[in-house]
């Protein structure tokens, strides 16, 4: 959606028109102003830094207090405001400004509904983890694109700073790559409760997306480590080409040459894909709306003419108010005469002059840009043939076979990629030019975060870190700060998970890619739901979907959405999670990477059962996609045909299933560098209990001892209460039952609480002991109205006393929930469906 208006009180600010009105009377603006309110408004959800609106206002720091105090002044008074009343604007002091009323967001097509902002919580529950929802598959976006890392709103700017507390704050003059690199406070150890491949979409989007968006030279920006907004950037449109011959490639690959020519030279540039995506979403729009879109300052056009014995490469770089800049080379090499045309862009816009500058052959520079086009239009293949068609000097080139590595990521060949970087780390190269060498570890530690291997990928973030050092590189540093990020929240390192993704969000910020630190941010929202946080995350993930649907990023907006849907199912807010999956299945024909879109697949298969849409699920469980997970997603389809055989009333059925997977498990020890994955342990415990619950329904043995050694998770609760249950032994039942509601209290996910009740309710129902299963089944009442397997547990309550009308009732509430299921006759069997435990 394109924003056209904001409203709110009597006034209207129109931004294609640039003016506010008040009862649908102009109201005389002066264009500061105007940005000023802007501004103001768009980062409603949080205060804006002083100097954050003066870099808005007037594209530049080095503004006195005074000037800007005149164009707060000014904006007050424009919308019937004062300095006195501060009913519209508030003062934060010693900080900046705040906008107050509400706003109605309006489009061309009407009014969107205004997103809540709530903010994060930081405090880290000191109870052992339980299993969070199924995992997201990381996308990492193209591993030839964006930067890693990114984030939503500016609401979360503030949230993801504000994680780095005083404690931990850097000493005055300590670089932040030093600062990165100290450990944060030691906690007690926990499990390993594996993040939600959306979190490995984080590291995903972030170190991998830096795969993506790295081309062949390592990019540095001299940027203040301290600036937490982002600074207006540059856009760079594809190249306009004339009599283009074969060159055509030039379109994109120039275009991608060019942004990464300017970057190298200190500005900041938004990646190609950024580019790409909002060119997709909004064809045809006029740089105003391009502008509004991306907070890009400066928008660069270029255009290439083949001349007689050479090419012209014209560039024209304007910001929209009339200011512009021009640069003109000509050279029988295409890519000598973009280089030249770029470095005196760099000189005009106040950039630096570019180091090792152009470094690899001609022919060898073509035929990486070449690639790199055929990857910006989503041809991975393609890609792949160019490189292998170089001839044999050229494949030998360590440039050339890390853009093969970066392939082999795009194509899910995640260990013959990390072969690839391994290799490249112990040459020569890698030791002899410090950039390269931490473009190798950030995207090695991409393929582990890929390769479920968060420990060997936080040692090569760690490195990352290290061979930074001192130097001013925010963009690879973001990048292996996000990366480390989602290692330790793979682990359950939360306070440092938050502590890395803070700084991590200030580097990115500096180097001025929106979409980079809207991945940031969007991660804080995964974090939340993996820490049982899924209401606090809602907010977080609303803006990424409507962050990343803006910018046109079609990867990171099915990572998001789907991590949505797992936080409605964790609420049993079943219909808006179909309607949220429903968003979400639209985009699978625009996914390419075999993980993705096995995630929109089995996500949405876990929305089907929920909603007891049992053919639909069962088709998409038979898809090939549905098994092209990645390897730290092992056991998730399979969790799922169990339930959907439990739902489908074939309890059997699921036995066999489940006892076939939990065969298949490869041990829990340390894997070897080339063994199997061993999968979330969280998630083999769910299947076994789901096991032992198909076994009673089914009248088979339970295979849990009473005795067994189990754990303290809530379904080894559960199945310790089951296996007492068999051995006959009611009281100790009795006694896992409680323990396993009191743990599912505590964490307070009502998916959870409603897989105890219904278990526990049964039991007592088929004891006979009705006044304790009414007390329980009371507290899960509120859900009862959306949760299929809690309607019919009410039902058979209520029959079992004998309350004829209620009971009539409460069934055609049950029925209405059912789809294709039928009322368990007995519910001290039935089991429960709950979100498929994710990583």
């Amino acid at each position: 959606m394109t924003i056209a208006r904001y409203r709110f009180g009597d006034y209207v600010l129109d931004l294609p028109k640039h003016e506010l009105r008040r009862d649908g009377v102009a109201v005389a603006l002066p264009a500061r102003v105007f940005e000023c309110l802007c501004c103001l408004i768009e980062h409603r959800d949080r205060a804006v830094s002083r100097d954050e609106l003066v870099q808005s206002v007037f594209g530049r720091l080095n503004v006195s207090d005074a000037q800007l105090a005149q164009v707060v002044l000014r904006s007050r008074r424009a919308i019937g405001d004062d300095g006195q009343e501060q009913h519209s604007i508030r003062t934060v002091p010693r900080f900046g400004f705040r906008w107050l009323p509400p706003v109605v967001i309006e489009s061309d097509e009407g009014p969107a509904s205004e997103p809540l902002s709530e903010p994060i919580r930081r405090d880290d529950p000191g109870t052992d983890r339980l299993p969070s929802p199924p995992s997201l598959p990381a996308v990492l976006s193209e591993m030839a694109g964006s930067p890693p890392g990114q984030a939503l709103s500016p609401a979360s700017q503030a949230h993801a700073t504000d994680a780095m507390d005083a404690a931990r704050a850097p000493p005055p003059g300590a670089s932040l790559a030093a600062t990165a690199a100290v450990v944060a406070p030691r906690r007690r150890p926990s499990r390993r409760a594996g993040w939600i491949a959306a979190a490995c979409a984080c590291l995903a989007i972030t170190a991998a997306a830096w795969l993506l968006h790295e081309p062949a030279q390592s990019r540095a920006v001299v940027a203040r480590a301290d600036v937490a907004a982002t600074p207006p950037a540059i856009m760079v449109l594809p190249t306009e080409l004339h009599d283009p011959g074969d060159a055509s490639w030039a379109r994109l690959g120039l275009m991608d040459f060019i942004g990464d020519r300017l970057h190298r030279g200190g500005l900041p540039v938004l990646p190609s894909e950024t580019t790409l995506g909002v060119l997709h979403q909004r064809p045809g729009s006029d740089p105003p709306q391009l502008r509004r879109a991306t907070r890009a300052k400066w928008i660069v056009s270029s255009h290439v003419a083949r001349e007689a014995g050479g090419w012209e490469v014209r560039l024209q770089a304007s910001d929209g108010t009339g200011t512009g800049h021009n640069a003109t080379a000509r050279d029988g090499d295409l890519l000598e005469a973009a280089r030249q045309a770029s470095g005196r862009l760099v000189a005009a816009l106040g950039g630096h002059a570019i180091a090792g500058d152009g470094e690899d052959p001609p022919a060898l520079a073509e035929r990486l840009q070449r690639a790199r086009a055929a990857m910006l239009a989503n041809q991975i293949e393609t890609a792949r043939e160019i490189l292998l068609a170089a001839p044999e000097l050229q494949r030998t080139r360590p440039r050339l076979r890390y853009q093969l590595a970066r392939v082999d990521f795009r194509a899910g060949q995640y260990q013959r990629g990390l072969a690839t970087l391994d290799a490249l780390l112990s040459g020569d190269d890698a030791n002899r030019d410090p950039r390269f060498r931490v473009q190798l570890l950030n995207a090695r530690g991409a393929m582990l975060i890929r390769l479920d291997r968060p420990d060997d990928a936080r040692r090569s973030y760690d490195a990352a870190i290290a061979a930074i050092g001192d130097r001013a590189q925010p963009t690879e540093l973001g990048v292996a700060l996000s990366g480390r990020a989602v290692a330790h929240a793979l682990q359950q390192r939360f306070d440092r998970a938050l502590s890395d993704f803070g700084l991590a969000r200030m580097q990115l910020a500096s180097a001025g890619d929106t979409l980079a630190v809207a991945r940031v941010d969007a991660n804080l929202g995964v974090l939340e739901v993996d820490r049982g946080h899924p209401a606090q995350a809602l907010p977080y993930l609303d803006r990424a979907a409507r962050d990343f649907d803006a910018m046109g990023a079609i990867n990171e907006l099915s990572t998001f959405r789907n991590m949505r849907v797992v936080a409605l199912l964790q609420l049993l807010r079943r219909d808006e999670a179909m309607a949220e999956s429903d968003r979400a299945w639209a985009l699978l024909p625009k996914l390419r990477a075999p993980s993705q879109r096995a995630d929109v697949v089995l996500t949405r298969a876990e929305a089907l059962i929920g909603a007891g849409r049992l053919l639909e699920a069962g088709r998409l469980l038979a898809m090939p996609e549905a098994a092209q997970a990645q390897p730290g997603e092992r056991g998730r389809r399979e969790l799922l045909l169990v339930e959907l055989a439990l739902q489908g009333g074939a309890p059997a059925r699921a036995v066999a299933v489940a006892d076939a997977a939990l065969r298949a498990w490869p041990a829990q020890d340390g894997p070897a560098r080339n063994a199997p994955v061993p999968g979330d342990p969280r998630r083999r415990a769910w299947l076994r209990l789901r096991r032992e619950q198909a076994a009673l329904a089914a009248d088979l043995p339970v295979s849990a001892s009473a005795d067994a050694v189990l754990g303290d998770t809530l379904p080894d609760l559960l199945v310790r209460a089951i296996a007492r249950r068999a051995a006959g032994d009611g009281t100790a039942a009795d006694a896992g039952y409680r323990a396993a509601l009191g743990l599912a209290e505590q964490r307070g996910i009502p998916a959870e609480i409603a897989a105890v009740v219904v278990a526990h309710g049964g039991w007592l129902l088929e004891r006979g002991r009705s006044d304790e299963a009414s007390a329980l089944v009371g507290r899960a009442a509120p859900w009862a109205g959306q949760d299929f397997d809690l309607a019919a547990l009410q039902a058979h309550l209520l029959r079992h006393l004998d309350q004829g009308p209620q009971s009539q009732a409460a069934e055609a509430r049950a029925r209405t929930l059912a789809g294709e299921r039928d009322l368990p006759a007995d519910p001290g069997t039935a089991t429960r469906f709950a979100p498929a435990p994710r990583r």
